[in-house]
């Protein structure tokens, strides 16, 4: 494959990736009224999406303006390559901590929302309350969802790249 090839897959998935998120974050602004949300949740519910808002635009913005920077690259120069494959690191990098971020604010919301619908991890831990009062109950709870988020996205965004990164590197010798 050569790096013209691999610099028209990776925007072609960063187009993708741009339109996805823009869709996501439309749609969550119709979450409290989908699902029912009392006044006072959906207040809560609409400052964290704010600020999600907030980070969303600042590392959507960086990412576009990667993908804009892309078109005026020479993949026949070396140099522009290697700038090329540099930069999609990084940019990945930040990709990675956007979906970070997102996660820690949706895990604040989370606990939120199941502070004021009291909601329990499982039945059994409620059935061992004795042992493992409420609160804990919610840090296990959202320490687990945490994780398991944390682990989707740093999947997710290094595997959705990864080839193009791999051939990339090959070509360049690196």
């Amino acid at each position: 494959m050569n790096t013209l090839n691999i610099i028209r897959s990776v925007k072609s998935k960063m187009k993708i990736e741009f339109l996805a998120q823009l869709l996501g974050m439309l749609l969550l602004a119709f979450l409290p009224t989908y699902f029912g949300f009392t006044k006072q949740l959906a207040l809560v519910y609409y400052f964290f999406y704010t600020i999600m808002l907030i980070f969303a635009i600042y590392y959507l913005s960086k990412f576009y303006s990667f993908y804009k920077k892309a078109d005026n690259i020479n993949s026949e120069n070396r140099q522009d390559a290697n700038w090329f494959y540099h930069e999609l690191r990084i940019e990945l990098a930040h990709y990675k901590s956007f979906h970070y971020i997102t996660t820690f604010i949706a895990s604040g919301f989370g606990i939120v929302y199941c502070y004021f619908n009291k909601i329990t991890l499982i039945s059994l831990i409620n059935k061992i309350e004795i042992l493992i009062p409420s609160q804990l109950n919610l840090i296990i709870m959202s320490l687990t969802t945490v994780f398991i988020l944390f682990v989707l996205a740093e999947s997710a965004v290094s595997w959705s790249f990864r080839k193009e990164l791999k051939d990339l590197k090959s070509i360049l010798g690196l």
